[in-house]
């Protein structure tokens, strides 16, 4: 599981450094949730899979914040980019893009 979420969070920080966005963002929390949502209901079979969820977080205090949004500080590409380098890591669902200011959010992610 650790090398799962190592794997995301590498590809993640290693997208937006690439775009030139790292110096833009806060920080950029990468979780992994114990979320499969594309098994069959009707199956017995326990969950083998999970989901990511980016967080991409911009603050000068880190007391409040936005988050960044895709097509305004963010380009869209670069968050699609992310996504497509993701969803190659095996055992990954899905990926989900968190859009939660603080407040009412936290500056992490819980």
């Amino acid at each position: 599981v650790l090398s799962t979420l190592r794997q995301a969070d590498f590809e993640a920080h290693n997208i937006l450094r690439e775009s030139g966005y790292s110096g833009k963002i806060s920080q950029m929390p990468v979780i992994l949730t114990p979320l499969h949502f594309d098994r069959d209901p009707l199956q017995k079979q326990p969950s083998c899979q999970r989901s990511v969820v980016i967080r991409t977080f911009i603050t000068s205090d880190f007391m409040t914040g936005v988050p960044a949004t895709p097509g305004n500080e963010i380009p869209v590409e670069v968050v699609l980019k992310m996504v497509t380098e993701i969803k190659k890591i095996p055992g990954i669902s899905r990926i989900m893009y968190d859009l939660t200011s603080k407040p009412p959010g936290t500056t992490e992610w819980e």
